[in-house]
């Protein structure tokens, strides 16, 4: 089975989140999707440490300020670490749109991590990064509304620093109205989980 890659002409918001011109292809989804919003930075830290960071749920109150509680619901069997993020974990997210640190959480969603997975360089079969993904489970039929959001940790200077990519694909029928009420907010929450996960990840690197 060929890797997931990304079109290679893709182009990521540099510090900052923004909605595409063209929607980006998931690894469970594929293409097809209504809108991605996508963002990027550069991280002084190894790619495995901002992975580890991402996959502690009981940390996230710590560093997130757009999911500020991470709880897991099920794990699959034989799970040696259950306070992890594995393939196939299913977990809820606190999902804050106001960055007050008081603020009440604007909603609740439930996740299954759908991808979890080193970065294979196609040509030199190097592996150059890690990536982990989760697709939102319901409320919804899928046809309806379905999103996938990968981050992509990518090998820079040799392993001590990280090239970070986040991207969430909308699909289905909803995926409109969904870009229309919360895309803003979903923009400016990821800004404040990578800034969250920058400042995280560099302390003591």
């Amino acid at each position: 089975m060929a890797q997931f890659s990304l079109p290679p002409d893709t182009v990521f918001p540099s510090d900052k989140a923004a909605i595409l011109p063209a929607p980006l292809p998931t690894p469970t989804h594929g293409p097809g999707g209504s809108f991605t919003i996508a963002s990027s930075t550069r991280i002084n830290a190894p790619p495995s440490k901002c992975l580890d960071i991402v996959r502690s749920a009981a940390d996230y109150p710590s560093w997130n300020p757009f999911c500020r509680l991470a709880t897991i619901n099920s794990q699959p069997p034989s799970v040696t670490s259950p306070e992890l993020f594995h393939l196939g974990t299913v977990f809820t997210f606190d999902v804050h749109f106001n960055p007050s640190p008081d603020s009440k959480p604007s909603t609740k969603s439930q996740e299954r991590v759908s991808v979890l997975e080193d970065i294979v360089d196609g040509t030199t079969g190097k592996v150059i990064g890690k990536r982990v993904g989760w697709i939102q489970v319901g409320p919804q039929p899928d046809f309806m509304l379905r999103c996938e959001r990968i981050q992509e940790f990518i090998d820079v200077d040799d392993g001590k620093a990280t090239e970070y990519r986040n991207w969430e694909t909308f699909y289905g029928l909803l995926a409109p109205v969904v870009k229309l009420a919360a895309g803003e907010g979903v923009g400016k929450g990821f800004e404040g989980w990578m800034g969250g996960l920058k400042t995280r990840a560099e302390e003591g690197s």
